[in-house]
C-alpha cells in the first residue's frame, strides 16, 4: 500500500478529535444537517482508515471499532462542553454502514484475506 494512503488514514484518525471535541463557535450557525452530515462522512472515512491502518483487522471488526469509537465520543462530547446527540450517533452508524457496504463491494463481497506474517513473506 503506498505511503501516501497511510498519511491520509494517519491524518483522519487525527482530525478527528479535533473535529468532535473542540468548542466550535460556528455550529449554532451551521445548517441542521450539516453536523449530521459532517458525523455520516467523518466515520465512515474513519472505517477506511482503520482498514488501511490494521489491515489483518476484519471489516466487521472495523466497523464495531468505529461504531464503538462514535458512542464513546457523544459520551466524552458531553463532559467537553459539547452536546452529545443521539442523532449524531445515528449518523456515525451510518456512516460506517454505508463505508461497509461500499469497502465489501469495492472488494468484490469476498472476506478479507489474512496478511502473511512477516517471516513467511521473506524467502
Amino acid at each position: 500500500m503506498p505511503i501516501w494512503t497511510r498519511l491520509i488514514a494517519i491524518g483522519v484518525a487525527l482530525a478527528m478529535p479535533v473535529l468532535l471535541f473542540a468548542p466550535l463557535a460556528v455550529e449554532s450557525a451551521a445548517p441542521s444537517g450539516l453536523d449530521k452530515a459532517v458525523h455520516f462522512v467523518l466515520f465512515g472515512l474513519f472505517l477506511w482508515s482503520l482498514g488501511v491502518l490494521f489491515p489483518r483487522v476484519s471489516r466487521l471488526a472495523a466497523a464495531a471499532i468505529a461504531i464503538g469509537t462514535g458512542a464513546l465520543t457523544e459520551l466524552i462530547q458531553g463532559f467537553v462542553g459539547r452536546d452529545p446527540s443521539w442523532g449524531d450517533l445515528v449518523a456515525d452508524c451510518l456512516g460506517v454502514g454505508v463505508a461497509l457496504v461500499l469497502w465489501a463491494a469495492w472488494r468484490g463481497f469476498r472476506p478479507r484475506r489474512a496478511l502473511k506474517p512477516l517471516a513467511q513473506t521473506v524467502t
